[in-house]
């Protein structure tokens, strides 16, 4: 195991949360009701679980554990499996990292995770578990993954996340290169990872993140990437679990997508796109940061002083669904129950989700596909486009959210915008509308302006809503959508945010709904 220590002021390892009103943060209230709890506890000892800023300056110590699976499988066919054990001690800060890398198979020469999702696409389960309770459970986490990920802004894509996490979708304006406004004048949008474009107009992926399999000494370079605990859990985005507090076991257990199709976008020129990428045993690390406050007995004190303490935090809830074709003009009406009886529901996330991993398309099946172009309308300065007809609403507590179906695009986007944040999309990766993605550059060999299908347009169509009824009553959720969709769009997959609360007491863990 590797071990260090570091010394210093709490305030240097806090999270830098922006956007504060009232000594509260957006990102906070987003995901936790109980923001405005108070920083200090009963004889001034500060509170150490909750992710803000401490009035008190204090010593530090990081312990960093590099913690082996307890549990490894990867089998050829099907899902993985692996579990991670904690140690009971100190504060598990959030931003631990799981390390994976793939091992590419022989014979294809280039191969990078999906471009939305990263490293992210190889997990399809995540569980957070303390004793035999569930504190955050999501199942098919990559696709909500790819909802957080597009939030992330383009500069940090390039130059940070492509080489952390393996999420590359940062965009530059693509110029003229002949005419009389040659590199004055940008017609269209492509894909930005540092390298510049060759000669035939495809993008190559850079050297130290491609997935080369053709060479024994190549397929011992393949890269290594990390995932943030807190992408994992909600939980750990606003607490750190005092491990030291809790008498049960805390493990990590994670359920990987299969090898074939799933994890990796594959080079067009001979690639076999269906080849097993399987994870490679000896990289798969959990590097556990454990934090201890203060030089004397001040986390003592911290725990005599809270042997009954309560905390609200958010989970996710996947309702899936197979869609019947809805390509038909018109639209075709859907009407989902979602569930989430007599549960305080934040807000609701859907997307239109292919059926299989797709190792073909730059998103790697994890597109949300926005609906069909049914028309294309030429005029100055690109040719532009007409999707099909969409309409959107949620009925609960016997009223609709919106008092009639949205049914505009810039007005499902401004939704999207209210309920997470801005992303950093296109209009034509949202809504399909327009054409400014380049449809003569390619990535991989595969064009960047392709549709949902192949490319990046259309594929980033996620709909998210706040709820503003209160509690959900008996008869659920119903989701009301009418649409005209593209084949591929399969699979309907709602994510439900709801409330819940965690007592630790006398050094065990109850979780409830709120």
């Amino acid at each position: 195991m590797l071990r260090f220590l570091k010394l210093f002021s709490i305030s240097n390892y806090t999270n830098g949360i922006s956007i504060t009103m009232d000594g509260v943060s957006q990102t906070q209230t987003d995901v936790n009701p109980s923001a405005t709890a108070q920083k200090t506890i009963s004889g001034g000892v500060p509170n150490f679980i909750r992710l803000d800023s401490i009035p008190v300056n204090y010593i530090q110590q990081v312990e960093t554990d590099l913690l082996e699976p307890v549990v490894f499988n990867d089998p050829s066919v099907g899902d993985g499996f692996c579990r991670f054990t904690l140690q009971n001690k100190g504060f598990l800060h959030s931003s631990s990292k799981l390390f994976l890398s793939l091992v590419p198979p022989a014979g294809n020469a280039s191969a990078i995770p999906p471009l939305s999702v990263g490293i992210g696409a190889v997990i399809k389960k995540a569980v957070l578990k303390v004793g035999n309770q569930n504190l955050n459970e999501i199942s098919e986490w990559q696709n909500l993954h790819a909802v957080k990920s597009s939030l992330i802004a383009n500069e940090l894509n390039k130059e940070r996340e492509q080489y952390l996490t393996g999420r590359g979708v940062s965009h530059r304006f693509k110029y003229d290169a002949t005419g009389t406004k040659a590199g004055r004048q940008a017609k269209h949008i492509v894909v930005d990872n540092g390298v510049e474009v060759g000669g035939a107009g495809n993008l190559e992926a850079l050297d130290c993140l491609n997935m080369d399999g053709t060479s024994p000494t190549t397929l011992t370079e393949s890269p290594s990437y990390a995932v943030d605990l807190s992408d994992l859990f909600p939980f750990l985005k606003t607490h750190q679990l005092p491990l030291y507090m809790i008498d049960q076991p805390i493990n990590i257990e994670l359920t990987f997508a299969p090898q074939s199709k799933f994890r990796a976008v594959v080079d067009s020129a001979g690639a076999d796109a269906n080849s097993n990428y399987s994870i490679d045993r000896n990289e798969v690390k959990f590097c556990a940061d454990y934090i201890f406050y203060g030089a004397g007995d001040e986390m003592e004190q911290y725990k005599q002083a809270n042997q009954d303490m309560t905390f609200s935090f958010v989970d996710y809830r996947l309702n899936s669904a197979s869609l019947p074709t809805m390509t038909g003009a018109g639209g075709t009406p859907i009407v989902r129950n979602l569930g989430m009886a007599n549960r305080m529901v934040t807000r609701v996330i859907t997307c239109f989700s292919a059926e299989d991993g797709d190792p073909d398309n730059l998103l790697g099946g994890y597109a949300s596909f926005a609906p069909l172009k049914t028309a294309v309308v030429a005029g100055p300065p690109v040719t532009g486009g007409i999707v099909g007809p969409f309409k959107y609403n949620l009925r609960y507590n016997d009223r609709f959210e919106f008092a009639s179906d949205v049914d505009n695009s810039a007005r499902l986007f401004s939704l999207l915008t209210d309920a997470e944040s801005v992303p950093f999309i296109t209009r034509e990766e949202f809504s399909h509308e327009g054409s400014v993605l380049s449809t003569t550059e390619t990535y991989l060999g595969r064009a960047i302006g392709g549709n949902g299908e192949t490319g990046l347009a259309g594929g980033f169509f996620y709909n998210s809503t706040r709820l503003t009824g209160g509690r959900v009553g008996h008869r659920g959720i119903e989701l009301h959508i009418t649409g005209q969709m593209p084949a591929k769009a399969k699979i309907l997959k709602s994510y439900c945010e709801y409330l819940r609360v965690a007592r630790l007491r006398n050094g065990n863990f109850e979780i409830f709904n709120a």
